[in-house]
């Protein structure tokens, strides 16, 4: 698993729409912020996703 997902990564493993990845990066990117860590847009960490969603990606694909 990749350490960074792009938008089309949070898509299928969250299954919603574009509109809707975005938002869900756009939050566990400024929890990351508030948290001290440096984030890059566009990009999301995927074990902080993962945390954020309480879901294990390896399971879910």
């Amino acid at each position: 698993m990749k350490q960074l997902l792009k938008v089309e990564d949070v898509m299928e493993v969250c299954q919603v729409k574009v509109g809707k990845a975005y938002q869900i990066m756009k939050e566990v990117n400024r929890d990351m912020e508030n948290a001290g860590y440096i984030t890059i847009r566009g990009r999301v960490n995927s074990k902080f996703l993962c945390k954020k969603l309480g879901i294990d990606i390896e399971r879910k694909r």
